[in-house]
């Protein structure tokens, strides 16, 4: 399962030298400076880099006698030597790893999988007997931060984010794997303990832009909630589960809610904006975005990320 809340927007690129009126393209733009002769190419995915190459190369080539078109489709890529069908079969049964890691390592590095698995450490166990997991659910595992670093990988976040999809997959089980890949790159990368915590550091901040099962909110603002942070806010503020705030009910809940017992009316004056004597959801998640930093401070994580605590409250709202 894929865990995570990302909002991307990619722009189009549009030639420059097309007819008035052209649509930008969805795709990719090959073309050439009527000026300049010089050709360009724009926009595009990583997905179809071979095929931007191709067309870009094909077109220069115009320029060119004798120029054969390019050859990006014949020529193979790192680890077709060695992959067949039944690698990942061959990685279970003669490397000692399990179904789910054999698949993973034959699809991602093709024949290369067998110099991840030459760096694998034993895992102890009868089986599997290599192939120590970096997360526990993921088939990554720690070879692949070895190999990683002997491919250049210099940062904890490339392991997390490019190298494996880890951060991407659940941000919670990369924080997580932040300290072992580490320690992994400290040993192939020969890390001074300076370097060691400034990676560290940017790792544990880069992991924040991620969201994940539970998200990380020490000291953090909830103006923007998440909608599973307010709903789990509102559970606990509409104590007998009618699906609306009474004003009692958010007069039992302020020091959870962070205001002064008297403060209430005031405040659920601000939540019931129909005036109806009662709160729904809607305007109660209206109400929290709207409100100062001071909520923010309502609910927090500890280090492990493993169990909520609440600050200045008795503790009955959170059982």
């Amino acid at each position: 399962m894929t865990r995570r809340r990302r909002s991307r927007r990619r722009p189009l690129a549009r030639d420059p030298h097309a007819a008035p009126g052209a649509p930008a393209s969805r795709d990719h733009v090959i073309s050439r400076d009527p000026a300049t002769n010089v050709v360009f190419a724009a926009g595009g995915k990583w997905t179809t880099w071979r095929e931007m190459s191709e067309e870009l190369i094909d077109e220069v080539c115009v320029d060119f006698e004798n120029a054969e078109p390019c050859t990006t489709t014949s020529i193979g890529l790192l680890g077709r030597d060695g992959w067949e069908p039944t690698l990942a079969v061959q990685l279970v049964q003669h490397g000692g790893v399990r179904a789910e890691v054999a698949n993973h390592l034959a699809q991602a590095y093709g024949g290369r999988a067998w110099d991840v698995l030459a760096l694998a450490r034993p895992t102890g166990k009868r089986y599997p007997r290599f192939g120590i997991p970096l997360a526990e659910g993921y088939p990554y595992v720690e070879a692949e931060v070895r190999y990683a670093c002997r491919e250049h990988a210099v940062t904890i976040e490339d392991i997390l984010s490019r190298r494996t999809r880890l951060a991407f997959l659940n941000a919670e089980a990369a924080r997580d794997a932040v300290e072992r890949v580490a320690e992994i790159m400290s040993e192939e990368l020969g890390w001074t303990d300076e370097e060691r915590a400034k990676q560290l550091a940017h790792a544990y901040d880069y992991v924040k832009c991620f969201g994940g099962p539970i998200a990380d909110k020490t000291e953090a603002e909830l103006r923007t909630a998440t909608d599973a942070d307010l709903r789990e806010a509102f559970a606990r503020v509409d104590a007998d589960n009618s699906g609306y705030v009474s004003v009692d009910e958010l007069r039992r809940a302020a020091a959870f809610l962070g205001f002064p017992v008297d403060d209430s009316d005031a405040e659920f004056g601000k939540m019931d904006t129909n005036g109806d004597g009662k709160a729904s959801f809607e305007e109660f998640a209206q109400w929290w975005n709207a409100s100062d930093a001071r909520l923010s401070r309502q609910f927090a994580l500890d280090p492990g990320g493993k169990k909520r605590t609440q600050s200045n409250t008795s503790g009955a709202f959170l059982g």
